[in-house]
């Protein structure tokens, strides 16, 4: 009962209640040991448009789609999760904001390596993009403070053209 609790029905990845206690979990081990401790926010480009233009159906079939990779992607120690909507979170314990970035790369580069077919037709619907923005937790920092920074990444990631994987760092160097 508790599994189904915190899994996400329609993905069958962690939803956000357990996204939510994995990250102040992995926060308290991070500021215990001293070692990193990052994740990622995606969100799945024009969803809403695939989602009409298709039905939701098919939108359906895009979230299993980018939590199967997801799932694939990150390693046990990580956790993906349906953030909500067409949102997704990763959490990623002991794990440098340079390789944080290089495994979110891989996400996006293999979301965006499918091709959308609809199951009843076969009709081709295209590819599909993902924008993801990148954090390190800084020790003692709000979880909040942590989450708008790689949610920030990610908006940025849209603004500037979508398909795209920004971190921290590159959000710092935009404000300068």
């Amino acid at each position: 009962m508790q599994h189904e609790a915190l899994t996400d029905g329609l993905t069958e990845i962690a939803n956000r209640k357990k996204f939510d206690i994995s990250v102040r979990e992995a926060a308290g081990q991070a500021m215990e040991s001293g070692s990193p401790l990052c994740l990622f926010m995606t969100d799945i480009d024009h969803f809403k448009k695939f989602n009409d233009t298709f039905g939701h159906q098919t939108g359906d079939q895009v979230l299993r789609l980018v939590a199967s990779i997801l799932r694939r992607t990150i390693s046990e120690d990580g956790l993906p999760a349906r953030y909500g909507g067409e949102e997704f979170g990763v959490v990623l314990p002991n794990v440098e904001l340079s390789d944080a970035v290089h495994i979110a790369e891989q996400v996006r580069i293999a979301v965006a390596s499918k091709r959308m077919r609809k199951k009843q037709s076969g009709d081709d619907l295209g590819n599909v993009t993902v924008s993801i923005g990148v954090s390190r937790y800084r020790p003692g920092e709000s979880l909040g403070d942590f989450i708008k920074r790689a949610d920030d990444g990610l908006y940025f990631a849209k603004n500037a053209g979508r398909n795209q994987v920004v971190p921290e760092t590159k959000l710092s160097k935009a404000a300068e």
